[in-house]
């Protein structure tokens, strides 16, 4: 899984092996600046999906051309944030702002399964709209 980082992604695993890497090898404060960038990042996303899942509340029809793809590419980021947070739960020992970014990835993951089910229950909502104009 990759996170969007101002205009351009990188992929979550490559990002904590240098990160790891800073922390063993780098000033305190560059690893502290690099953390803190991702768990930004991180949070902006679980906000963006919260607000995304209540205004699902709201609609009368799919945001999306193809949910086939949006189930797809959901499962695959909810599949991905699992792995990045089963790395993370190995090395979170070693530095609090790691057990953070847990946390923040653990409420990332979160995000994602409430928004992919919030997409379920609006093609529920809509599939019975229909069937009552029918």
């Amino acid at each position: 899984m990759t996170a969007r980082m101002d205009g351009s992604f990188i992929d979550y695993v490559d990002f904590i092996d240098v990160v790891q890497e800073a922390l063993e090898t780098a000033p305190r404060k560059l690893f502290e600046k690099m953390m803190h960038l991702i768990l930004n990042k991180f949070h902006d996303q679980e906000i963006e999906l919260q607000r995304l899942a209540l205004e699902m509340d709201e609609m009368h029809s799919l945001p999306v051309d193809d949910l086939d793809e949006f189930y797809d590419t959901t499962l695959d980021a909810i599949d991905n944030i699992k792995l990045f947070k089963k790395k993370l739960d190995q090395i979170k020992k070693k530095d609090e702002l790691f057990d953070d970014l847990y946390t923040q990835a653990d409420k990332l993951h979160s995000a994602l399964v409430t928004y992919m089910d919030r997409m379920g229950q609006l093609e529920v909502r809509v599939l019975q709209e229909k069937q009552r104009s029918a």
